[in-house]
């Protein structure tokens, strides 16, 4: 019942029935921004920009439909049945879905990626009709790299994120066709993957494991203001030390102390958010004595400084 509360305080702010469509949602842990472009029939470009640990898009899309996942920055989660994987920066995923995922995670609060949502019910079952020496289609490229699961990853490779930086860097003027190009060159270069080169097995971890570092997340942010040991989680836990930080690190990329920090640098954005205090005096109830040191340590979590975060997210607001 407590999570579907917090789901209820997701509200889309603005929408257009045209072919381009802006969400702005939120609840009591930040907000996200989610820009989605239809490119081909059954083909959507998503642009996401996030600062919270979730969000919930209620939809209702059925069929055959494969999912491509990018991250730039932060984290995602990714759910293969009873296993879970976290995309890093770099990070590229191809997943094999029936319905559309209503619900996307985000351990660390930030991130920033692309998704692309093909529905082969719907888009062309091969591209070769709009340039004559491609040879794409997209369900044999996703049945040939998943194989007999639902999911792949591509570890951060530097012709992965050639393709996608460019996605960022798109005048206006030419946006729509440029993604189309750049969708059908995507797709070309995973056809021509093998997948017996990337495996995500060794990488994922169990239900069991991400229920523990969920728990051990809750109780930190729970007691922020105790100083609170490893052998003191793993008593309390009943799980060797070393358990407890290997599946702590595996959902939240970052040691347990390490993450505290990150909590501070997500409390501080909403305060930047939601309250007239100044960046000192945030900074001083974040524990430093000093805003340049707050600023950078924010800007390193964050990816903005505390003024540009602030004067961004104001604008949000008022929309």
């Amino acid at each position: 019942m407590k999570q579907a509360e917090e789901l209820l305080k997701y509200e889309v702010i603005t929408g257009n029935e045209t072919e381009n469509l802006t969400y702005l949602l939120r609840n009591n842990k930040g907000d996200a921004k989610i820009t989605v472009h239809t490119v081909f029939p059954g083909v959507e470009l998503i642009y996401n920009s996030v600062h919270t640990d979730r969000f919930h898009i209620g939809s209702n899309t059925e069929g055959n439909l494969i999912e491509i996942h990018h991250c730039r920055e932060g984290r995602i989660e990714q759910q293969l049945e009873d296993e879970f994987f976290y995309l890093m920066p770099g990070d590229l995923s191809v997943s094999m879905r029936s319905k559309r995922a209503e619900e996307y995670r985000f351990p660390l609060r930030h991130y920033h990626g692309i998704s692309i949502i093909i529905n082969t019910d719907i888009s062309p079952k091969c591209f070769s009709c709009f340039l004559k020496d491609v040879n794409v289609q997209p369900e044999q490229v996703a049945k040939r790299l998943c194989g007999e699961g639902k999911s792949f990853v591509i570890r951060s490779q530097d012709y992965i994120g050639h393709i996608f930086s460019e996605f960022y860097t798109v005048p206006e003027s030419y946006k729509k066709g440029y993604f189309k190009i750049k969708i059908l060159e995507l797709l070309l270069v995973l056809s021509g993957i093998d997948p017996n080169e990337n495996g995500i097995a060794s990488l994922s971890l169990s239900k069991m494991q991400v229920y523990l570092a969920k728990r051990t997340e809750a109780y930190l942010s729970a007691n922020m203001e105790q100083k609170i040991t490893v052998a003191e989680l793993s008593k309390k836990f009943h799980v060797s030390q070393t358990h407890l930080q290997n599946a702590f690190r595996g959902v939240y990329g970052v040691p347990i102390f390490s993450y505290i920090r990150i909590q501070k640098m997500q409390s501080a954005a909403l305060q930047l958010i939601h309250t007239p205090l100044t960046v000192t005096e945030i900074a001083v109830g974040c524990g430093y004595d000093n805003a340049s040191k707050f600023a950078a340590a924010f800007r390193e979590i964050m990816g903005e400084t505390p003024t540009e975060y602030r004067k961004m997210h104001s604008q949000i607001k008022k929309q």
